[in-house]
């Protein structure tokens, strides 16, 4: 972009100063330093913008976020000098320099016009990218990254007060036995199918999250425990009733569930640490069910 501007600047420039109208040259030459060599913009555009892949991690993508909206804004800041360079050149006697700065505006327009094309694909690209790095590609639920990410939002929020919020940390019960049985492939569809039922029995609000291995959590947010509680029995429920067939086998599912509601001063180790507490004691004595602290 930068290279863009700085080439489009030289040729106009040079075509003014060739037809020997002063003092134009200066004050054009002030007015295109100002848009193509500010420090900012050209420490900003990174040339790796053009090839985001998936695979970068969360810090690149938003220094590519700021960039692409770096140069956003910078496109736009153009684009407004340039109608104001249209403006004033209404009073300029030469028309000459006229048809040569408005070829420049034209020219210059029509290539920042393909650049936002570029942003707009990069943009999607880039949501794409964040997709990826926040869901977890088996079970399309969302990841451990975003759990942190989501909860650390919520609970700035709780330092001085309770809050409507309830985590629920879930354990499959059993389940290295079915992947010892019947192998990880049937496993992945456990979990899978899991975390299906599971999406159709919360709110568009509340969220599931796979914190590891067979372990998931779900924030209900703006909840309270006894809502949630009701949300967690229909799972339990559910899933106890659920049978999977594998060749000639039914496989019987069955999870546990710790339930922890806010507390003022939460902090996201504090919120976690007690919903593990809260299952473990479950795990510990009857299973397929739920306890809470």
């Amino acid at each position: 972009m930068e290279e863009l501007v700085r080439e489009i600047s030289k040729e106009t420039l040079d075509s003014i100063e060739k037809s020997g109208k002063l003092p134009f040259p200066l004050y054009y030459k002030e007015v295109f330093n100002k848009i193509s060599f500010d420090k900012k913009i050209i420490d900003n555009l990174n040339p790796k913008l053009l090839c985001l892949k998936p695979s970068f991690d969360e810090r690149f993508l938003i220094e590519v976020e700021d960039s692409i909206h770096t140069v956003s804004n910078t496109t736009k800041d153009i684009k407004n000098n340039s109608k104001e360079i249209i403006e004033e050149i209404e009073d300029i006697d030469s028309d000459e320099v006229k048809t040569i700065v408005l070829n420049f505006t034209i020219d210059l327009m029509s290539k920042i016009n393909k650049m936002e094309e570029k942003i707009q694909s990069l943009e999607a690209e880039l949501d794409r990218a964040y997709k990826e790095l926040l869901i977890d590609p088996l079970t399309k639920a969302y990841n451990r990254k975003a759990l942190e990410k989501d909860l650390l939002e919520i609970l700035k929020y709780g330092k001085d007060k309770d809050l409507d919020l309830v985590v629920a940390m879930i354990d499959l019960d059993d389940f290295k036995i079915i992947n010892d049985k019947y192998g990880h492939i049937v496993g992945d569809f456990v979990l899978i199918k899991i975390c299906e039922i599971i999406k159709s029995l919360i709110r568009k609000t509340d969220k599931l999250y796979r914190y590891g291995g067979d372990e998931f959590v779900i924030v209900f947010n703006r909840s309270n425990i006894f809502n949630a509680k009701k949300s967690i029995e229909r799972i339990i429920e559910k899933i106890s009733k659920t049978k999977l067939k594998y060749k000639d086998n039914l496989i019987e599912i069955s999870i546990s569930a710790g339930l922890t509601s806010h507390k003022k001063g939460d902090t996201l180790e504090s919120i976690i640490k007690r919903a593990d507490e809260a299952l473990y004691k479950v795990k510990n004595s009857t299973k397929n069910g739920y306890n809470i602290i």
